[in-house]
């Protein structure tokens, strides 16, 4: 198929957003997608690592998908 300015249109799927709020002395973090999030403290001599990567090909994310309805494809 050929569009009008020669290009293919972009892939829309997918989503990708990292949230942190912190109430008083706790954060709660959510991570959808492929973000990363770190936080560093003591003048960058410490590191926080704040979400792990979602990755579709890993057994523990597939069956997390799977659990909840979700399907797992590439193109």
């Amino acid at each position: 198929m050929r569009y009008a300015d020669g290009c293919k249109p972009h892939d829309r799927s997918g989503s990708c957003a990292i949230i942190v709020l912190c109430v008083e002395k706790e954060c709660f973090i959510a991570n959808v997608g492929d973000s990363r999030a770190i936080m560093s403290a003591d003048h960058g001599k410490k590191l926080f690592l704040l979400s792990r990567d979602h990755r579709p090909n890993e057994e523990y994310e597939q069956n997390r998908i799977h659990a909840n309805g979700g399907q797992v494809y590439q193109t």
